[in-house]
This record gives structure tokens, sequence and C-alpha cells, in this order.
């Protein structure tokens, strides 16, 4: 049978049409895979566990800083180079507060490794703001904090886009 006729399905003809078919599918798998576990670790929360144990810390916070009547008013804007970001804190009758310890993150929602901490000075009253250097363009979370004796004592967080 050394003579096989061109155009003929033989049985090794047919194995090698399927292995080339698996080995082509299995070859694409794998270089999804590796690039899905290069590119983000899939980590959010280094403890669930933990995590659920603070659920009922986080309410009494959020309850705590509710009662202290304050607004927050949070943007950045994108420049050439990077961001600024502004915050303006009021108390419950609109007045400004001042002398106050800010501190933004810019929060990058698909890899943790682009995010920006920045302290933000007070630049006027009740108005504070920073420059954050090398800012992609994109979606992020704002989370702006006004820092406490014992921590954080008020908290934002908004989704934005820089353009």
């Amino acid at each position: 049978m050394s003579g096989a006729r061109k155009g003929v399905l033989t049985g090794r003809r047919i194995l090698i049409l399927f292995a080339a078919f698996f080995g082509t599918v299995a070859s694409a798998d794998a270089v999804l895979v590796a690039s899905a576990l290069r590119t983000w670790s899939g980590l959010e929360e280094a403890s669930p566990y933990q995590a659920s144990q603070r659920y009922n810390a986080e309410l009494s916070r959020a309850r705590a800083q509710d009662a202290l009547g304050w607004r927050l008013d949070t943007s950045a804007a994108p420049l050439p180079a990077g961001a600024v970001i502004t915050a303006t804190l009021t108390d419950g009758e609109g007045r400004p507060l001042r002398g106050k310890t800010l501190r933004a993150r810019l929060e990058r929602p698909t890899d943790k490794r682009f995010d920006v901490v920045a302290d933000l000075p007070e630049v006027s009253d009740g108005t504070y703001a920073a420059w954050a250097e090398a800012v992609p363009r994109g979606q992020w979370d704002l989370v702006v904090e006004v820092l406490g004796g014992d921590g954080v004592a008020f908290r934002r967080r908004h989704r934005i886009v820089l353009n």
C-alpha cells in the first residue's frame, strides 16, 4: 500500500488531521492560560474569611460617618502626564472644613498594580488638591479618605473615567 492516491482519506491522514486540529486548539489554550496567569493574580482580598469578619465593623463605621453629616465632593481631571485630584469637604451646614488630613487613591479596577496614592494638602478653605503622576487613561475608582485620630473618619468612593 505504498502508492496511495492523492485525495484519498486514509487512516494515517485522518490521524494527522485530528492531531493538527487538536494540537492547534491546545496550543491556543496554553497561550491564553499563560497570558491570564501572568497578567493578573486574581487575588482581590488576601483572606476572604477575615474580610467577612470585618463586615460589622464596616457597618458601624458607615453609621458613624453618616452621623458626622459631612459632604465630600471629589473629582479627578486628566492632564498630559497625570491627573489632578480635587476634594471639597464641608460640614452639614455647608461650611468648609479646614485643617483636615486627606488621602486619595486612584484604584484601577482591573489591575491593582497601577494604583496611585496621593496626600491632598489644603489649597483653600475646605478644598484639598494634589497632582498624581503617570496615571494612564481609562476607568478608575477614586477613593478619598479623611483621616482622624483613630484611622479613617470619612471615606468616599466612586467610579470615574479619565479620557
